[in-house]
């Protein structure tokens, strides 16, 4: 059983973009909520993802505070052995404390070295470079047209990062889930299914 703790509210959430109905919320977990498909109700399926949405305040933010977070994480820890987060801004620093693997994604454009230069920065700055060097960077959307921005991007990681993926560009990855999508058990396989031999070859290789 795998967790995706989504706490990158708006329009670019999991939850938004892949169409998936929560299993919980991060505050029912709090609050001694079972996710959907949990174990103690018998109805999970083998290879389940259980999508772990943010609970937000009136602008967006995520309303949870540091203690909470750090609760957040040790019951997740509890009945996962595995837990994806995608923070947002607002909670990186909060959730990094607890990372044990780091994944940087950077589109393929020209602002992808400058980027990815902050960002490894920051982490450096801030007492995360164990988490660098042992860090996955993604480049994100590859075409021939931005081949450039691509090698210098890479070139920033070279040799800080342990591995990089390319993911080829696929029209698919930017149209977010809607009714004319699958939906129910099986939809991100069916989705999956639907991206080119090469992109899938990436994914599999970052996975």
């Amino acid at each position: 059983p795998v967790a995706a703790l989504d706490l990158n509210p708006g329009q670019t959430s999991l939850a938004e973009l892949a169409g998936i109905a929560p299993a919980a919320t991060a505050r029912g977990l709090l609050a001694g909520q079972q996710a959907a498909g949990s174990p103690n109700n018998g109805s999970r399926r083998p290879g389940q993802l259980d999508l772990i949405a943010h609970d937000s305040i009136g602008d967006g933010r995520p309303d949870l505070t540091d203690a909470e977070y750090a609760r957040l994480i040790r019951v997740l820890a509890g009945r996962y052995p595995l837990t994806l987060a995608d923070p947002g801004a607002i909670a990186v620093a909060r959730v990094l404390a607890a990372a044990d693997q780091l994944v940087l994604v950077a589109p393929a454009s020209a602002d992808a070295a400058q980027a990815v230069t902050m960002t490894m920065e920051w982490l450096d700055g801030h007492g995360y470079g164990d988490l660098v060097t042992n860090a996955i960077a993604v480049i994100n959307g590859v075409s021939k047209r931005s081949m450039t921005h691509v090698e210098q991007a890479e070139l920033v990681v070279r040799g800080r990062c342990r591995a990089t993926v390319r993911v080829p560009w696929d029209d698919h990855l930017g149209a977010p889930a809607d009714e004319t999508s699958p939906g129910g058990p099986g939809a991100g396989e069916a989705r999956f299914g639907q991206l080119r031999p090469p992109v899938q070859h990436a994914y599999t290789a970052l996975a």
